[in-house]
Parts: structure tokens; C-alpha cells; sequence
């Protein structure tokens, strides 16, 4: 059993000198979110600190595109793909481009990009307009599922229109509230008129995408940091993060943690330090997490103290991702298998129902894990899994639904094995078995 990572005395001396220069702070005292009340940053507020600089903007548009990738920006929505490729290869397209500004926020888990637009508008308004600029976009689409921050974008943008800015087109969309409508093409679809759900690939959106132009689908809190960039140059960017993951992450903590919330810290830090510092420790001590959202799979508490750090490459090599960096944290004081089901019925649900493998496979897998949750499994519902999601399953669907859902079994499976074992023999292993994981209460199985 792990001992409960409770309180920062619990970390190794080690580590300790790891946290160094490092001071943990929560959200509101680093470079997108410092200083701020819980009220939106005013058009005159963000000018006084810096924002619509003149020498962001003097820039000419391939020299910007070639500072972005200088400054090795990476997306913050869940791909991790280099923003400077993104927009040469949007800029190269045949036609006039469309930045899409996507504020979907799909993964339940996370609230990083509600509390970034909410609290600082304009910075991330910005970015979205020095990217348009940077690829000559005349058009601007915000793509949002909360009709709360459409508001705030819009009251963002009138105070831009009274301070006599010209803006390029544009509109804001507000889209169902459904997983699989915060991907890329599900928004482009959505904006072009139709069901908000992915499409095939080729094309891709940054070939065509709204009204069949080139299109830069960017997430909230990429873009939020491209003033800093346009304005400080590549340089300034990378003084914080890893070289390969430069800049700062903002990051949701949920689950059993003494202090939940959104915060914003340097990528490469420690999952440890994470749940130590800013979490303020695990009471009930920690059986599992979920580090980069449901997307990226399960991780035993053991990654804690073998140094898994939040960006891409460390949390891939542990058998994870850092997805949208929503991290729950399970307790050893429920059953684990239980949550495991739990998100298994949430990939079955929210499919987008257009494929076969995915729209039986997910339910499949579900079925048979809370078979084995039950104690009830069939007899081939093992097997089954390990073939479903290992080999059977991935890479099969049209969008990356699928392979979230065979990532999540894949892991459980492994995370759980001692737990499985426990519910084969017994019917369960007696802890509760209410749900931890955000948005997921209503994916039960176990009544």
C-alpha cells in the first residue's frame, strides 16, 4: 500500500532540492493569470499591464510566425502539436484562413480555459488576433460551450470597438455541451453548419475547414500566450519549462486533495510536487490518478515517486499523456475499479456514434469491465478486454474517441490488477464505490 503523500514533509530531501527555484503558487501570481480578482481584466486594466503592445504588433507576419516557433510553443488543448508548424502550414493553404478559437473546455475534468477566458479576456483575444495577422486570417470564430463566456467575449470585444480597434470579422458559437464536440473538426463542422461531431481525415481542418478555407484551430490558452511572445520575444518564453515543453501550464487538481483548484506552474515540474505543494497532500493517501484528463489514461500512485513530470514526453514514457493537465487524484478510500467503470461508461456514451468499432467497442468494454467489477464477469470478458484494447480497438475510429476509450481500458487494466483479482474472488473488495472523477456521477454502474 502507498503511504498517503499527505503533507510537503513527506517529500524526499531529494526532491525538496527539485522544487528549487521553484516556488508553487496557485493560479494567480504567474504569467497568465497574475494579479487578477475573480472579475474579468478590464480592456483599460490589460493595457496598463502591457496588453496591445506596440512592439507585439510590429512585427511583420512570417517574421511572428517565425518567433512562435522559435519560442517552441506547443498547443495546451490536449495535442501538444508545435503552434509554429500549425500556422505555417494554415498560412500556406490555398484561399484566405480562419482562426478558430476553441473554448470548448470538453473534458470534464478540466476548468483551466473558463477560468483563463474569465479572468483575462483580452489576452486571450489577442492572441487570437496576432495570430490572425500572423497567417492573414480575415475572419476571427470563437467556439465555446458555455454561454457565460460567449458574454465575456463579446463585452471583451465592444470594449476593443470603443477603443477603436480594427477588428477582423467576428462571431462567437456556442456548441453542445458533448465530448466530442471540442475536436478540431467537430468545431469546424459545428460552425459550418452542421452536427458538432469529427469528421474523417484527409482533409484536415488546417486544409479545409470553415467554409472550406485554411483554418487555425488554436485552443484558449495556446493563444494566451502569444502576446508574451510577440512582445519578449522567444528568449523570455523558454526561461520557463523544459526545452522541449518551454512555458508554464495551467493545470486542474481534483479529486482527494486538500486544495483543488486551477494553478498555473512551469511545465516539467513533478506530478509529486504538484499534489504536495499545490494540492496541499492527500489525506486519504493516493491508489491512482488520471494525470492529463480521461483522455490519457491511468496512472498508479507509484508514478508519484518516480519522478513523472507534467509535460508530454515524461508522462508518454510512464504509459500516460498530459492531455488538457486535468489531474484527479483517486484515494485509496474507494474502490478504484468502480472509477475505472465509471469512465469506461462515459466513452460509451458520448460517442459520436459514427463508426462501428466505436460505437460497439466502447460499450463492449464497459460491459465487460463492470462485469469483473461485479464479480459476475463471463468467462472470455478478460481476454476480451486485453484483445478489445490492445489490439483489436486502437486506431480504429474515424476521430481519437476510440483510442482515448482503449487507453483507458488498457491502463485500468494494468493500474487495477490487484483490485480486479480481488473483485473476481469476492464480488468487490468492500471500500465505497461513489464516484471521484468530475462530471462522472451520473455514469454509475454500480447500482
Amino acid at each position: 500500500m502507498i503511504a498517503p503523500l499527505s503533507d510537503a514533509e513527506t517529500m524526499t530531501a531529494s526532491m525538496n532540492e527539485a522544487l528549487h527555484p521553484w516556488q508553487p503558487t496557485p493560479a494567480g501570481a504567474t504569467r497568465l493569470l497574475g494579479g487578477h480578482s475573480q472579475q474579468p481584466e478590464s480592456f483599460a486594466d490589460y493595457v496598463q499591464r502591457g496588453g496591445y503592445a506596440p512592439e507585439a504588433w510590429a512585427h511583420a507576419p512570417g517574421e511572428l510566425i517565425e518567433l512562435v516557433a522559435a519560442s517552441g510553443l506547443r498547443g495546451r488543448g490536449g495535442g501538444a502539436y508545435p503552434a509554429g508548424a500549425k500556422w505555417w502550414a494554415v498560412a500556406a493553404g490555398a484561399g484566405r484562413p480562419v482562426v478558430l478559437v476553441n473554448a470548448a473546455e470538453s473534458e470534464p475534468a478540466s476548468r483551466k480555459d473558463r477560468v483563463l477566458l474569465g479572468l483575462r479576456p483580452h489576452l486571450v483575444i489577442e492572441g487570437a488576433l496576432l495570430a490572425a495577422r500572423a497567417i492573414g486570417a480575415d475572419d476571427c470564430v470563437f467556439y465555446t460551450h458555455d454561454p457565460a463566456a460567449k458574454q465575456t467575449i463579446e463585452a471583451a470585444r465592444r470594449e476593443l470597438e470603443h477603443a477603436g480597434a480594427r477588428l477582423p470579422r467576428w462571431r462567437t458559437v456556442v456548441a453542445p455541451a458533448t465530448y466530442v464536440a471540442g475536436e478540431a473538426s467537430a468545431a469546424v463542422t459545428f460552425v459550418n453548419g452542421r452536427a458538432a461531431k469529427p469528421t474523417s481525415k484527409p482533409p484536415r481542418v488546417h486544409e479545409r475547414g470553415v467554409a472550406g478555407r485554411p483554418t487555425l484551430v488554436q485552443n484558449v490558452e495556446t493563444l494566451a500566450n502569444v502576446h508574451a511572445i510577440a512582445r519578449e520575444g522567444a528568449d523570455r518564453f523558454r526561461a520557463a519549462g523544459t526545452w522541449d515543453f518551454p512555458g508554464t501550464v495551467l493545470l486542474t487538481l481534483n479529486g482527494a486533495v486538500r486544495r483543488p483548484g486551477v494553478f498555473e506552474v512551469p511545465a516539467g515540474v513533478t506530478l509529486a510536487q504538484v499534489i504536495a505543494h499545490l494540492g496541499g497532500g492527500a489525506p486519504h493517501g493516493i491508489q491512482a490518478l488520471l494525470p492529463g484528463g480521461y483522455y490519457g489514461g491511468w496512472l498508479p500512485a507509484t508514478a508519484l515517486w518516480h519522478g513523472v513530470a507534467l509535460d508530454p514526453e515524461s508522462l508518454r514514457a510512464a504509459g500516460s499523456d498530459l492531455g488538457s493537465a486535468a489531474i484527479t487524484v483517486i484515494p485509496e478510500s474507494v474502490c478504484g475499479l468502480w472509477q475505472a467503470v465509471r469512465l469506461l461508461r462515459f466513452f460509451a456514451a458520448e460517442s459520436a456514434r459514427q463508426c462501428g468499432p466505436c460505437t460497439f467497442g466502447t460499450a463492449a468494454m464497459a460491459d465487460a469491465l463492470e462485469r469483473v467489477a461485479r464479480g459476475t464477469p463471463r468467462a472470455d470478458d478478460l481476454g476480451r478486454l486485453h484483445h478489445y484494447a490492445e489490439r483489436m480497438l486502437p486506431g480504429r475510429g474515424a476521430c481519437g474517441h476510440l483510442d482515448g476509450a482503449t487507453a483507458a481500458a488498457r491502463t485500468a487494466l494494468a493500474v487495477f490488477a490487484d483490485d480486479i483479482e480481488t473483485h473476481l474472488r469476492h464480488g468487490g473488495c468492500g471500500r465505497p464505490t461513489r464516484s471521484i472523477l468530475p462530471g462522472l456521477e451520473d455514469h454509475r454502474g454500480d447500482h
